[in-house]
């Protein structure tokens, strides 16, 4: 064993509202539990956290784990934990510890390439034991700089110096130490005076993944496998209890993703698509397949791309800046050009046969590779079960649980507060002045104000449609309470030259500085009338300064003028050209908008069926693919192309009016469709979407805007969180 120093940074945690009856009970029982504790660790109660990797969710299921389950039912547990991507062990296991998604932290996979280094990343090779590969600040690190001790007993980066430290307990990996030995120590850890006791250990298993690669995850030899990993823990329980700490520890019980199953029919040779891989590419290869071509000319990227997209239902074919936004894997110098994203349990491979009988590194989305999350200890409540949530909020808990403040991450301050008896501190959305409302212009300025945009539908004279445009102020607040029930969306960057657009089907906060909205709302209630097409118009509303012009989008190449509030959602006929005037034009491209009215005629519809719905639409600009909103120059000209269109749709859980749902019944889904992809795969509508989406959160930070302001936190917080694997 070694012991070492450490340092680093600063975040925070934030607050869920249960039944106030649960809170109260749960926390005067942990308070009596907590009296029984010794005094030292009343104030600081170690956090154990112990990895099963490759513990699939699911397994908990099969009536083999009695330990796990009454830790489950006598604290808090998920129906499953969300990886990250790739679902990898090395990858995973990193970001619970920092908090930060792989391409964030750099630890891409289990092996990559890095050249700016000029070297190659392995497990147990001696570059992985450099600390450069290593990004963020581990909870070790973060601890130490705060004065604060932790110990590891295995766990991928705890043995390597990153920013010069290591935990203050430690060993180097050795996978023969037998498990009853690593229980123990983590026993004796916890023991120690308080003076020299850790506040963070970690305990680290690998298995049931090792026997689930070798025989797959519905083997007996993983059934016997989860006995055995029960039985540890069962041991770490016993050994608390004779101690008399079981109630003095916050005991954390984790998997780093799940496990499919796998077989040699399931193995895809890439040679059969491109004969001559080997010698044009750098290959790695398994269920995480990645693609390296040899010459770094997109023409011959895009024609390998071209001879593997659409070859097969079970595999997606993705330059990295054009993965869905959701896997966050875009933005890291040592990811491959080509990343093809497979169905669970295939095996990518160029031409061997080779294949394992359980695979892991697919889609998060999907269901096996869903990972345990089990808690219990005097920081959580007791029988709670969790709405599934991603693994990188478990940096912020962690630290609200050892008293240090979080690093710089990916996680949301909070995110996790709905477990805990003592929520900890959340960070409120900032305040924003609401962008001023546009006046509807007085009867000797109109007529200067229907050629402004000088578009092929522009007015000669008054049309009747024009006073629904001409509202009084109350009105303006009716439709907003309508269109923007849980407020309107806050704009949180870009905040120059906004107005507020109100129509009677939506209302649109529109930029003159971007020449376009930079968000439109509308609730949708019943099957809507539509409209036909109609030529472009000028908004009224506008003067010369603040419009768009049809001059402005016909210099730009390959884009097409298109309406962002669609206008198959028009309430009524008299409106036909409201959705047409130019205030609610977005640049698109014909490829995004097959997909876009896919989601807005067929699937938003159908859902439109079960209730109303509340839907927000926008332009999105990431250029840099690091899925922040960009920042733009005074040297710019505008409009320019979106790299993306969002859309949040909203729903009542039981139906109704989606204006009068109460809070806990709201649900929601999030889209970030791409407006170029150089070579497409072939989905339906629905694989598209479910493709495509997101969380709130994503599309919040993608595009600056902040949603559901006037939501409690707790209640916007988990709209903006939740992790869904499946469409409506």
């Amino acid at each position: 064993m070694q012991t070492r120093n450490v340092m680093i940074a600063v975040l925070g945690v934030g607050c869920c509202v249960l039944l106030i009856t649960t809170i109260v009970v749960t926390t005067t029982k942990s308070e009596q539990e907590l009296r029984s504790c010794p005094a030292d660790y009343v104030t600081q109660p170690p956090v154990i956290l112990v990895s099963l990797d490759g513990f699939r969710a699911s397994y908990r299921e099969r009536g083999l784990t009695p330990v796990i389950s009454r830790l489950a039912q006598e604290g808090v547990f998920a129906p499953y934990m969300n990886p990250s991507y790739p679902t990898v062990t090395f990858p995973n296991h990193y970001t619970i510890v920092t908090g930060l998604y792989p391409e964030s932290h750099g630890i891409i996979a289990n092996k990559f390439y890095d050249p700016e280094f000029g070297a190659t990343f392995a497990l147990g090779s001696s570059e992985s034991q450099k600390g450069r590969w290593w990004g963020g600040e581990p909870i070790w690190n973060t601890l130490t700089r705060q004065g604060k001790k932790s110990a590891t007993f295995f766990w991928p980066g705890s043995d390597v110096p990153i920013g010069g430290q290591y935990p203050t307990y430690w060993y180097p990996y050795n996978s023969s130490v037998p498990y009853e030995d690593r229980v123990q120590q983590v026993l004796d850890w916890v023991t120690l005076p308080a003076d020299e006791r850790p506040a963070w250990i970690t305990l680290y298993f690998d298995e049931p993944d090792h026997t689930g690669h070798a025989e797959g995850p519905d083997s007996q030899g993983i059934n016997d496998q989860l006995v055995r990993m029960d039985g540890l823990i069962g041991q770490l329980v016993t050994g608390l209890e004779n101690a008399e700490l079981l109630n003095c520890v916050n005991l954390i019980i984790v998997a780093d993703h799940g496990m499919a199953g796998g077989g040699l029919g399931w193995v895809i040779k890439l040679s059969d698509y491109i004969s001559d891989l080997d010698d044009t590419a750098y290959t790695y290869t398994g269920a995480f397949t990645r693609l390296d071509p040899k010459n770094d000319s997109d023409e011959v990227k895009y024609d390998m791309m071209r001879k593997l997209a659409c070859q097969r239902t079970d595999m997606r074919t993705y330059e990295k800046s054009g993965l869905p936004k959701r896997f966050h894997f875009s933005n890291n110098r040592r990811i491959e050009d080509i990343v093809l994203d497979l169905d669970d349990g295939r095996y990518g491979s160029v031409s061997s046969s080779y294949y394992n009988n359980g695979n892991h590194g697919y889609d998060n989305y999907f269901p096996a590779m869903n990972a345990l999350f089990v808690a219990r200890g005097p920081a959580f409540k007791s029988g709670l079960e969790l709405a599934p949530f991603q693994n990188i909020q478990l940096y912020n808990l962690m630290c609200h649980l050892t008293g240090v403040l979080p690093a710089e991450n990916n996680g949301t301050l909070g995110a996790l507060n709905a477990m805990l008896n003592t929520p900890g501190p959340i960070i409120p959305l900032p305040e924003v002045e609401q962008p001023p409302a546009a006046s509807f212009p007085s009867e000797t300025e109109l007529p200067d104000r229907f050629g402004v945009s000088g578009c092929p539908g522009d007015l000669t004279a008054y049309e009747d449609w024009l006073s629904l445009l001409n509202m009084t102020s109350e009105e303006q607040a009716r439709l907003e309470s309508k269109h923007a029930p849980w407020g309107l969306p806050r704009v949180l960057n870009q905040t120059d030259g906004l107005t507020l657009l109100h129509q009677p089907d939506f209302i649109t906060a529109y930029s003159s500085s971007l020449k376009m909205p930079v968000w439109s709302s509308f609730s949708l209630f019943g099957a809507p009338t539509g409209t036909p097409a109609f030529n472009w118009t000028s908004d009224v509303r506008l003067n010369a300064d603040q419009s768009v012009t049809c001059a402005d989008y016909d210099s730009l190449t390959n884009v097409t003028m298109a309406p962002l509030f669609f206008p198959g959602f028009s309430s009524d006929s008299s409106q036909s050209k409201i959705p047409y005037m130019v205030s609610n034009a977005v640049p698109s491209t014909e490829q995004q908008q097959r997909h876009w009215q896919d989601l807005m005629s067929h699937l938003i519809a159908r859902w439109l069926g079960s209730g109303s719905l509340n839907v927000i639409v926008g332009p999105v600009f990431d250029r840099n693919a690091d899925s922040h909103a960009d920042v733009f120059n005074s040297t710019e000209t505008f409009p320019q192309l979106p790299t993306v269109l969002f859309a949040i749709v909203t729903r009542c859980s039981i139906g109704g009016n989606i204006t009068a749902c109460e809070p806990q019944n709201l649900e929601s889904r999030a889209f970030l469709y791409p407006t170029v992809q150089p070579v497409e795969n072939c989905l339906e509508s629905s694989e598209y979407a479910l493709e495509f989406s997101s969380t709130v959160r994503d599309v919040r930070i993608i595009t600056g805007l902040a949603f559901y302001p006037d939501l409690s936190f707790d209640d916007r917080v988990r709209l903006e969180t939740v992790v869904h694997q499946s469409l409506w």
